[in-house]
């Protein structure tokens, strides 16, 4: 009910638009209780009275009525409508931007397919049930309570017999709604795993034609779906034990009234006109006890809907701000890791990391796949926060910083590269939207990414299409490497980011990039020596802890850990020479 009550609370900023959408909706209803009354006039005083003046101003009287009711029903629909684009709209957004604020935990527990499931199906469920849902539920509960107290005015005894039906049904009814919620919140479950496989398998379908899985995925495809398909014929099944009991129960009060009222008939305590305009309001007491079953079916949908929508509303980020951010006055780019420890979950990933890189130095980061290094970097740029331990930044501890300030004053080109299905200008610029075309042109060229660019069918204006399909793996981290160096940044962290690329390109970017360097700390992870040879402190990770630091000539005198790296790139780069 808690979750029911938080979906209706969704119209209070349109309570305007729904406050008019009942009223025309409350008058739709009024017709229809007046016509019934009509109708008995017509019987009792024209038929039966013959009164046939009457005739033309009862017949004027309900078309009257339909008039009213059509137009009335589409303001209402109108309205309702209205409402419900409007909420969704705002659900959509605030969704959105809620997940923008999310912390990387958030995306490491949860499927990027489930999260695509809640912003369209779910959210959808809420705006269909706010559109119609609720109307129908206000437009059933008062047909019946108004048509009753008519029934009751015209005849207390048929309108007692009715009312003999609704205990039983409302037990069914209760237990419909107790048997149904479970299986489809477990539908909506399935419908986001499924979604997540089509979003998995599509996002990677080079992969699986690579490999030839097809029949592989569409085995495993066709096992979620049938899961999917069980829980709706679970659905089926319960729908089929209770809803054509109920609509039976309800059907019965037909004849029942009609058995009653013929024998107040015979009786002398009801005329024909009374019975004509009692069975008017026959429809209108067993309407609702039919659609009892769909009422329930739209409100368990919804509410089943809202659930998932309202926890990723409900949860808030991990990583947040301080209530008064201190960020430094200027950024010089000075980084201290003061004893850093991280621990993910109950694995512990970086252990007692110290090391201080001063403004414009140049630290590389090596070690084996695992060793902690993108954690590293990670930490820095606050995307997890320290399990003991401090970063500074310009003499500031980074959880006293605003993440926005100090996110803004990194730049950071990550190992697998993400471009989006926009303009090659567009990626470049998409930390600063508003920079011209020759800033752009000057990043890409220290990027060594204006050859390539220039000879592109509309160079700049280039698309690169989804997640940036249509470049090579070196073009793409040459566009990330222009995207970081246009915003200018005080610390620039490259991630392996030359490794797509052959080493004679390798050499012409770390060229024009040690320009780039100039006046800012930066951060080299790589795999290959030839990027961290000229570092100002080379630091050795190996399962989380720093086992050597120096610079190149400094470890290569150690002959430990880096002067064996060394030697087997030596050896890796003789070989492949000779093999050619």
């Amino acid at each position: 009910m808690s979750s029911w009550r938080r979906i209706l609370g969704l119209l209070k900023p349109y309570k305007s638009l729904v406050f008019f959408g009942f009223l025309t909706q409350t008058i739709v209803i009024t017709t229809r209780l007046i016509q019934p009354l009509i109708t008995r006039l017509l019987v009792n005083d024209v038929i039966v009275g013959g009164q046939h003046e009457l005739l033309l101003k009862l017949c004027l009287s309900l078309l009257g009525l339909v008039a009213i009711r059509a137009s009335s029903g589409f303001l209402r629909v109108s309205m309702m409508e209205k409402a419900s684009q409007s909420v969704a709209y705002d659900l959509r957004t605030g969704l959105f931007k809620h997940l923008q604020k999310m912390s990387f935990s958030f995306y490491d527990r949860n499927r990027v397919g489930e999260i695509m499931s809640r912003m369209t199906g779910d959210l959808e469920g809420v705006r269909n049930y706010l559109s119609e849902g609720v109307t129908t539920l206000y437009e059933q509960t008062l047909t019946f309570f108004g048509a009753l107290i008519f029934m009751f005015t015209l005849s207390w005894q048929v309108a007692l017999t009715i009312l003999t039906t609704l205990p039983l049904i409302a037990f069914i009814a209760f237990r419909f709604r107790k048997r149904i919620q479970p299986v489809f919140r477990g539908v909506r479950e399935q419908s986001a795993d499924l979604n997540t496989r089509v979003q998995e398998n599509l996002a990677g379908i080079h992969v699986v034609k690579a490999f030839v899985r097809e029949d592989y995925e569409l085995e495993r495809f066709t096992t979620e779906n049938r899961k999917l398909l069980d829980l709706n014929l679970q659905v089926t099944d319960i729908w089929r034990d209770y809803v054509p009991l109920i609509q039976f129960l309800s059907e019965i009060c037909t004849p029942l009234v009609l058995a009653v009222g013929s024998a107040l008939i015979a009786a002398g305590h009801m005329d024909i006109g009374t019975l004509v305009g009692v069975t008017g309001y026959i429809w209108m007491l067993t309407q609702p006890m039919r659609m009892l079953s769909q009422m329930i079916n739209s409100i368990t949908r919804a509410v089943t809907s809202g659930e998932k929508v309202f926890y990723y509303l409900d949860l808030g980020p991990q990583i947040k701000d301080v209530e008064k951010p201190h960020n430094p006055a200027k950024r010089h780019g000075r980084v201290e890791f003061d004893n850093v420890s991280f621990q993910y979950d109950d694995q512990v990933v970086l252990g007692n990391i110290s090391f201080v890189a001063e403004p414009g130095q140049t630290i590389g980061i090596m070690g084996a796949t695992g060793a902690g290094k993108t954690t590293l970097i990670k930490l820095l740029s606050r995307s997890y926060d320290v399990t003991s331990g401090r970063i500074l930044v310009d003499g500031i501890d980074i959880r006293q910083q605003g993440k926005h300030d100090l996110r803004s004053s990194i730049a950071y080109v990550p190992q697998e590269t993400f471009l989006f299905s926009e303009s090659v200008f567009e990626n470049i610029r998409f930390g600063r939207p508003d920079a011209p075309l020759d800033q752009a042109v000057l990043a890409a060229r220290a990027a060594q990414a204006e050859n390539f660019i220039e000879e592109m069918p509309l160079k700049y204006e280039t698309i690169v299409g989804e997640r940036g399909v249509g470049l090579s793996g070196g073009q793409k981290q040459r566009t990330a490497i222009a995207r970081a160096l246009l915003i200018d940044p005080a610390i620039l962290v490259l991630d392996d980011s030359t490794s797509a690329v052959d080493m004679q390109t390798e050499y012409l970017i770390q060229q024009h990039l040690e320009q780039s360097m100039v006046g800012r700390t930066t951060f080299v992870i790589a795999h290959r020596m030839s990027s961290v040879k000229n570092a100002d402190l080379i630091l050795i990770l190996d399962k989380g802890s720093i086992i050597e630091r120096g610079t190149h000539q400094e470890l290569m005198a150690k002959k430990g850990s880096y002067w064996q790296m060394w030697q087997d790139q030596l050896a890796s780069i003789a070989g492949e020479g000779g093999e050619g």
